[in-house]
């Protein structure tokens, strides 16, 4: 399937195996353009048994039904989608019609266990997705909207390669219930790589992961630029275990640091966070691969009286839910590049270019070795700031006080959690 179309209003929707390439303008706002769908899913670690209700709208999809739930489609696997042109996707009319629907059910103001979700380009295990044009994602709707709202770009699950080499920019309202999703899936063993351009430009979101995964393995690579200026909890490399994450371009972020109630039952309640590089696991036995900086990053925490007394902004963050009865694989991370992390607000914030366990309180003690670092900063700013922690710096350059450059939260000293540093 291909599109020359420069005014189509209709979804690319293929199946298994399928192939389409955009050169046009896919401009999709109305349920009605043949890319809607409707499923469920219930792997939710925090409510076991729960379905989770998803009314989606795509651009460019492989789709397909699923046989063991008639009324619902499924990502269909080994599909080639390319955009040469421009994706246009929009909430407001899909948003709109989830409320028209929702009004009907026997539970019209349960929104608990319901998403919308936009995606520009979707597909399943082992597919190739590849962005070298525009993508829009427009969060037009009710800025008020407290349905969980997924905004993502470039989506393909297990084994699959996906590459933005054009532009994706995430623009409008959002809400405090936004979920931005750049380029990536919840599945394992994806490469997702950003050789273009990402925006993210919302009012309003609840947490944005760019290059992200929730399963095991891969890689997220950043070779070109990534600019953030949002609020809410922003991620912009995010991976649970074993994925090699490495940026070799510019990460720019601007957090309008804000504590936002977290509505949705499935998801954790956390303080505002920022930070470019961002690993959050369980106590496991898996294998680990280092997280590299070769490139520039810039976080900036923009505090005000919304943001609570415990936002945090970091260059690195890692953080282990739960204690080990065991030594734990050891977490490498390596600066070769720039990292600058700077706030501004009414009070003091914590912010450090590396950050370990700080939103975790308990003895959750995991190894996080420190690698080849390029230290540019005043030596006055913190350089790791951690709860529990197991820290090896004996490959710090000479000239860091391996002592000094340490800094454990008052909190954590009063509760007696552990740290311990290998000079």
């Amino acid at each position: 399937m291909v599109n020359h179309d420069n005014n189509r209003t209709t979804s690319m929707v293929v199946g298994a195996g399928g192939y389409a390439v955009n050169y046009g303008h896919i401009n999709v706002s109305s349920p009605d353009c043949g890319g809607r769908f409707f499923y469920s899913y219930t792997n939710v670690p925090n409510n076991p048994g729960v379905w989770v209700q998803n009314e989606c709208l795509t651009g460019m999809a492989a789709l397909e039904p699923n046989p063991e739930r008639p009324q619902e489609m499924q990502f269909a696997a080994h599909a080639t989608l390319i955009n040469h042109g421009t994706i246009d996707i929009h909430f407001d009319e899909i948003y709109k019609f989830y409320m028209d629907k929702k009004s009907k059910t026997d539970a019209p103001d349960d929104f608990r266990f319901d998403c919308v979700r936009c995606y520009a380009m979707l597909a399943g295990d082992d597919s190739l997705l590849i962005n070298e044009g525009t993508i829009n994602v427009y969060l037009d709707q009710d800025i008020e909207a407290i349905v969980s709202l997924y905004a993502c770009a470039i989506w393909g699950n297990t084994r699959s390669l996906m590459i933005n080499r054009g532009e994706i920019n995430f623009i409008g309202n959002g809400s405090y219930q936004t979920f931005v999703r750049g380029i990536g899936s919840m599945m394992s063993d994806l490469q997702a790589i950003n050789e273009g351009t990402v925006n993210v430009k919302l009012d309003r979101a609840y947490q944005t992961r760019i290059l992200h995964t929730a399963g095991k393995g891969g890689t997220l690579l950043n070779c070109g630029k990534i600019n953030i200026d949002t609020c809410g909890r922003i991620m912009v490399l995010g991976a649970l275990m074993g994925t090699r994450m490495e940026n070799d371009g510019e990460i720019d972020v601007i957090s309008h640091s804000t504590y936002i109630e977290n509505i949705v039952p499935y998801h954790y309640q956390f303080d505002p966070l920022a930070t470019a590089f961002y690993e959050h696991f369980l106590p496991n036995d898996e294998a680990t691969s280092p997280m590299v900086n070769r490139g520039k990053i810039k976080v900036h925490l923009d505090g005000s009286e919304k943001s609570g007394e415990n936002a945090v902004a970091f260059g690195y963050y890692l953080m282990q839910i739960g204690p080990s009865d065991h030594e734990t694989p050891i977490h490498n991370i390596i600066n070769e590049g720039t990292i600058e992390v700077t706030q501004s607000g009414p009070k003091k914030y914590l912010t450090a270019d590396v950050g370990v366990n700080i939103q975790a309180p308990g003895n959750n003690v995991f190894n996080v070795k420190v690698g080849n670092w390029n230290k540019t900063d005043n030596e006055d700013k913190v350089f790791i700031a951690c709860r529990s922690a197991a820290l090896d710096l004996t490959e710090l350059p000479k000239g860091i006080d391996r002592d000094g450059c340490v800094y454990q939260i008052p909190a954590s000293v009063e509760a007696g959690e552990k740290v311990t540093i290998r000079k």
